[in-house]
């Protein structure tokens, strides 16, 4: 079929004949965006097969596959951090950054360094931890304090909101026109730092963000629907959960181009005339 010999890697057909036999050269491999046995060694002999765990393993986290979600909001990828020391039923890592487990004991913590889960079975928390079980394919999840999360979660469930906590994404794109700017901000390096911006103001109310442009755009409307429903480049809306509104903000918010928290020279800025 025009495979590499002595290859372990797992592969699977890209078209089939009538028979349903792999046509000579219609393949390819398993990538880290695969399934549960995406990444997964070959087994060579049926003798030594354990039917029970088809994959090997029962559990296995892979931060990079596409979560439930992405296909309309741009999740970020959370971080991954494996509990020590490591218990029996830790069986390491396959692939690029792939974790894979037996049920049991080990602790595994996933989190959104700058923002929150997206699924709402997580409770919008930044840092979750993760056990294999109480069943295959499934994790229960609790927070950091203990409390019980989940205990039947997939692990298509954790990507990371695009929006810190408190403030929601807005899925597309706001025409200038649409709205009234309180400034702009540059090298912004996380949107944890334009959200800490526009805390600072009395007259912020969504944000836009982009993190390869490390611009942070401040807007005065609480923005509920954009402007147009594509995306454009890497540039993010959020805006204030309602229970958030009127909360206090910054001193002199009408003059300061940073945030309390960051040194003065931070960023660089443009505001509006208030007067």
């Amino acid at each position: 079929m025009g495979q590499p010999e002595n290859e372990s890697r797992l592969w699977c057909a890209t078209e089939v004949d009538e028979n349903l036999e792999v046509v000579p050269n219609k393949w390819g491999f398993c990538n880290q965006k695969c399934g549960y046995c995406g990444g997964s060694d070959v087994n060579s002999s049926s003798l030594n097969r354990d039917y029970s765990r088809p994959c090997g393993y029962d559990c296995l986290i892979n931060p990079f596959k596409p979560m439930v979600g992405s296909d309309k909001v741009p999740l970020l990828i959370p971080t991954v951090s494996v509990s020590q020391p490591t218990q029996a039923n830790y069986l390491g890592v396959i692939g690029t950054g792939q974790y894979i487990l037996n049920i049991g004991p080990q602790s595994i913590t996933l989190s959104c360094p700058q923002t929150k889960f997206f699924d709402p079975a997580l409770q919008q928390q930044s840092s979750i931890n993760l056990k294999c079980g109480s069943q295959q394919y499934r994790f229960t999840a609790t927070t950091d304090s203990g409390a019980t999360l989940s205990t039947n979660l997939k692990n298509t469930m954790f990507g990371c909101d695009p929006c810190p906590s408190s403030y929601s994404y807005i899925p597309g794109f706001l025409s200038s026109r649409d709205f009234s700017s309180n400034g702009v901000f540059y090298d912004v390096e996380t949107v944890q730092d334009c959200k800490a911006i526009c805390e600072e103001s009395c007259h912020c109310q969504t944000f836009d963000y982009s993190k390869q442009q490390s611009r942070c755009q401040l807007i005065k409307e609480l923005i509920t629907k954009p402007s147009f429903s594509f995306n454009l480049g890497d540039y993010v809306l959020c805006a204030k959960a309602e229970d958030e509104e009127g909360l206090s903000c910054g001193i002199n918010s009408k003059t300061r181009c940073f945030a309390s928290a960051l040194p003065p020279a931070a960023y660089n800025c443009q505001l509006p005339d208030f007067n």
